[in-house]
């Protein structure tokens, strides 16, 4: 192989790694950030309704203030936390009672963990794609100087 054809071959690596496979690194770490961000929101709901439910903190119910809009607030008594009403995606409000709420939020935790370790994965498999073509590019250079 001439030095110019090894030359050629290490710059088409280098743009590949540079322009293909660190941008899908960089866009697997954004959708990693938005689905640990979505487990941590899960767990806050988890939390939340631990604690409006508690017997022991609220044995009366619950006092809250409702965003009625536009910043607008109304204060509301909760006296039953027996059922309550949780948005399920896309605006839709279903009905559960608090075990079966521990057991939806537990539910989407799951998903979203599993979720989480796919892109990890495939995190690897890239960062692994780029050290064999860096492994590659030192190869070549390595010839290129022996014959040089």
């Amino acid at each position: 192989m001439s030095t110019l054809n090894i030359d050629e071959t290490v710059l088409k690596y280098e743009n590949f790694i540079n322009d293909v496979l660190r941008e899908d690194l960089r866009i697997l770490h954004l959708k990693l950030q938005q689905i640990n961000a979505e487990i941590s929101d899960l767990i806050q709901q988890k939390h939340s309704l631990k604690v409006i439910t508690d017997k022991k903190i609220h044995p009366d119910g619950f006092k809250t203030q409702v965003n009625l809009g536009c910043n607008f607030f109304m204060e509301a008594s909760v006296t039953d936390t027996s059922h309550l009403l949780m948005n399920i995606g896309l605006n839709h409000f279903l009905e559960f009672s608090l075990e079966e709420a521990n057991k939806y939020l537990d539910a989407r935790i799951k998903v979203f963990e599993q979720k989480a370790e796919e892109l990890i994965c495939k995190a690897a498999e890239t960062k692994a794609h780029i050290k064999l073509m860096l492994f590659g590019i030192n190869e070549l250079q390595e010839k290129k100087e022996g014959k040089g």
